[in-house]
């Protein structure tokens, strides 16, 4: 409803799914990627979003509370307020300050979720399990 409300050229958009070149598109013309959800249990979208340095808002239903210690984007509590307060914010920040958000976000995808970084895991998981085992 707020959205509705706006003035006409507000530059908000709802959108269906997308897949392939098209979302690839849309995180290119994007500058701020929110997902607030009540549950999720990894949301990928927001991990992509970080890769296309785009600053991040989502809620405390997902696993990227971490967010807000990496300074590349908010997990606040789901409630209207707390939304309405963080797009103010995001909005009002200086655009040098959003790009290094942008950037921050991009550098903690590639330390945590690369290929390496996820193989390196699963090895030291399997070697922490094979030495429990003995």
């Amino acid at each position: 409803q707020q959205i509705d409300s706006m003035q006409p050229g507000a530059r908000v958009s709802l959108l269906p799914p997308v897949g392939g070149i098209e979302k690839d598109q849309l995180y290119q013309k994007a500058s701020l990627f929110v997902l607030p959800t009540y549950s999720e249990n990894f949301g990928i979208v927001v991990a992509e979003s970080l890769a296309m340095e785009l600053p991040v808002i989502t809620t405390t239903g997902t696993p990227w509370k971490s967010l807000n210690d990496r300074g590349c984007g908010w997990c606040i509590e789901l409630n209207e307020d707390n939304l309405f307060e963080t797009l103010r914010e995001a909005v009002a920040m200086p655009d040098h300050e959003f790009r290094k958000m942008g950037q921050l976000g991009r550098e903690y995808v590639s330390q945590e979720f690369s290929w390496p970084q996820i193989a390196n895991k699963l090895v030291c998981h399997y070697q922490e399990l094979l030495a429990a085992s003995t």
